[in-house]
């Protein structure tokens, strides 16, 4: 049982995938997967080369946040790449985005891979200080990499 206000991060689980893309529904900026798709992060076998993992948050018993992880292992080396993160509105600011992306990066070290890339939208200047305060460093840039609404890519990277 957890105390009023506090949260606490898990694996998740198919009886998540409604409230995850309800929540992902309401992110503008959120990549909006299929059930199906996040379904797929929790069935992949564990000697497959591309795999990843989802972790949610959740807040007095309700999904406040979640993240997904993409690891791709060949050729004895493991990448790391985070896919999508998201918080819901009420709960932002809490420290909950930080606590997601902290249980990846420990999830990306235990599986051996060296550093995590990412793309964010240019015009998230809460998630890029996020990643900064996590030590990601700007790498580059994609224009117009995003659509509806159009916007750049930030490439950032963090050294695990």
């Amino acid at each position: 049982m957890s105390l009023p206000g506090a949260w606490i991060i898990r694996p998740m689980t198919a009886d998540d995938l409604d409230a995850v893309v309800a929540l992902e529904r309401e992110s503008e900026g959120a990549p909006h997967w299929t059930p199906t798709e996040y379904l797929a992060c929790l069935e992949a076998p564990a000697e497959s080369v591309l795999r990843r993992f989802a972790l949610v948050a959740l807040s007095d018993g309700a999904l406040a946040g979640f993240v997904v992880l993409r690891l791709l292992a060949a050729s004895g080396e493991c990448e790391a790449a985070l896919e999508s993160i998201v918080v819901g509105a009420e709960w932002r600011g809490r420290g909950i985005g930080a606590g997601l992306l902290k249980a990846s990066m420990e999830l990306a070290r235990l599986h051996g891979a060296g550093r995590i890339d990412l793309e964010v939208r240019a015009s998230n200047a809460a998630a890029i200080r996020l990643y900064a305060r996590a030590g990601f460093l700007e790498i580059g840039h994609r224009r117009a990499y995003y659509t509806s609404p159009d916007d750049d890519a930030v490439l950032m990277q963090v050294r695990l």
